[in-house]
């Protein structure tokens, strides 16, 4: 595979967001209205401006997209890079998405990131790795590794019900999916990023988005 590049935007441009960016988000609000019942709580835990880290747990194809046209600012997504094909490829890019290698270390993914977040933007992370069950047993390091080195707020979000949105079902029944944003957890800085410093955050990040999910999915069942 050749190596990837992160895209046409500047770390600016991802934290301020483009004209193509601002017409993608309303029509992604468009179809959160049309597509699914959102039930969305904690967004005064959403940073307004400033540098920020969204850790969010991952059950669906859908989550991306979903977050990107709930969240009030731009986002830059850290994407499988095997999404990078035929034309969703310049739309990703000119998005600010960042391709990823899963399971792969890699620098310029990082370095996009930590630029995004130096400009005061946002930068979405699925720390579980891939699709799973969601239970957010465990987190891969890189976004405690961002955390550590830019010293920004990460903020939990917890996803339940994305899968529902495109199950086939009557068209005037649309699917209730419930999507939470916790407290900003706040990780100690550091500028060499030591192991125990990454474990300590990866810990503290895991923990913070098991506990929104075992809220979030109690009160789904309660509705």
């Amino acid at each position: 595979m050749n190596p990837l590049h992160i895209g046409d935007l500047s770390p600016d441009q991802r934290a301020a967001g483009t004209s193509f960016i601002r017409l993608c988000e309303g029509i992604g609000r468009v179809l959160r209205v049309t597509m699914m019942q959102p039930r969305i709580t904690g967004l005064e835990h959403v940073p307004i401006t400033g540098g920020v880290l969204f850790a969010a747990n991952h059950t669906h194809i859908v989550d991306g997209p979903m977050l990107f046209a709930v969240i009030d600012r731009p986002v830059s997504f850290y994407v499988k890079s095997e999404a990078f094909i035929g034309p969703l490829d310049p739309i990703l890019r000119r998005l600010g998405q960042i391709p990823v290698n899963r399971g792969v270390p890699e620098r310029a993914p990082i370095v996009a990131a930590l630029e995004t977040l130096s400009a005061g933007g946002a930068v979405g992370v699925f720390p579980e790795g891939s699709r799973g069950s969601g239970a957010v047993a465990s987190v891969q390091r890189g976004i405690a590794y961002l955390a550590v080195r830019s010293g920004v707020p990460v903020v939990p979000v917890a996803c339940v019900g994305s899968a529902k949105i495109l199950t086939p079902h009557l068209p005037w029944r649309r699917p209730p999916v419930s999507i939470s944003f916790g407290r900003p957890v706040q990780i100690e800085p550091g500028a060499r990023a030591s192991r125990p410093a990454i474990s300590a955050a990866a810990e503290q990040i895991r923990a913070a988005m098991a506990e929104l999910l075992s809220e979030s999915q109690v009160d789904g069942n309660e509705r």
